[in-house]
């Protein structure tokens, strides 16, 4: 029996009443129709700045503990399209529940001042992708997105810089499954180090590897699986999972936590905290978005972030 996280406890007990678990469960029950779809792919010649960051989907009716961001979701959502960059990638979690059509067409609805620009989006998946039926999550994340062909792990090249989007969910996988990715993360990363057009690589996937949040611990399974394979060029890892900011530099890597796109925020230990956080701030923070822009070599980073209703640049680092 899958042991199941804190949220996905709550949201059991919300919804057993004899009938069981299902996708019924997580149903909002309006708005009938098919997911629809955005496959907008990348433009040659695009700007040289690209925005990655994650969990932004709805607090869930069930997780009647925590607060809604709705409007705090929608302001991340203007401020990315305000940025016009080349690309968006969200590392996990778009949607409370993945089998639940209506919350993909809540999505798509919500992210229209993006989608109307016809900036590339790239999706994560995120262990709400796979929630309540997993068949049904994958099948409504591929035709929301059927750029993906039916993968969880890709690549976007953006000399010189090279994203690694992986699945993390390791547990949803199945065996093969997780030795497939692995061999494709060892044969990509080598290809990259032979690749003189590449100097950065980033490694974006759902569960922080580090973290000092109060709910959740780091993906042991995470760093044996990817970090371990981790090559020179690698110089970014970026994830989500806990909804807040977070940055350690750890073994030359810059390993950033990006966990505020508009879910219920979450607290971390910063009185005990299990890892050194580069990044000053107190146990609750504020939504923002990662904003990469490529400068000749260099690899820039600035973390921006919502304060008092004003977007600020609040951190930042560079990969040269």
């Amino acid at each position: 029996m899958r042991v199941l996280d804190g949220c996905r406890i709550a949201v059991a007990l919300a919804c057993l009443g004899g009938a069981g678990l299902g996708a019924s469960c997580a149903s909002t029950g309006h708005d009938a129709g098919p997911v629809p779809a955005y496959d907008v792919p990348l433009a040659p010649g695009a700007p040289g700045k690209f925005i990655l960051f994650g969990d932004s989907r709805k607090t869930l009716g069930q997780e009647f503990w925590r607060p809604r961001f709705d409007a705090e979701r929608l302001l991340v959502i203007r401020a990315l399209a305000d940025e016009a960059p080349a690309f968006i990638l969200n590392t996990g979690d778009l949607v409370g529940a993945g089998s639940d059509p209506a919350q993909w067409r809540d999505f798509h609805r919500e992210n229209e001042p993006i989608f109307s620009k016809r900036i590339p989006y790239f999706p994560g998946l995120g262990n709400h992708e796979y929630m309540w039926d997993k068949s049904e999550g994958l099948a409504h994340t591929f035709a929301s997105f059927p750029r993906l062909k039916g993968r969880t792990w890709y690549d976007i090249p953006f000399p010189p810089a090279l994203v690694l989007v992986l699945d993390s969910n390791f547990g949803e996988l199945e065996d093969a499954e997780n030795g497939a990715q692995e061999r494709w993360l060892e044969e990509t990363l080598a290809a990259a180090e032979r690749d003189d057009a590449i100097r950065h690589v980033i490694l974006a996937f759902h569960h922080a590897p580090y973290t000092n949040a109060v709910a959740h611990g780091g993906s042991r399974a995470a760093r044996q699986r990817f970090l371990s394979r981790k090559t020179p060029k690698v110089h970014v890892v970026l994830t989500g999972h806990v909804h807040s900011y977070e940055r350690f530099h750890i073994d030359g890597v810059q390993c950033v936590v990006s966990g505020g796109g508009g879910a219920p925020l979450m607290q971390l230990d910063t009185e005990k905290p299990r890892h050194k956080d580069e990044f000053r701030g107190p146990a609750y923070r504020p939504f923002h978005y990662c904003r990469f822009t490529i400068d000749g070599p260099r690899l820039l980073c600035d973390v921006v972030m919502l304060q008092d209703r004003a977007w600020t640049r609040v951190d930042g680092f560079e990969c040269r």
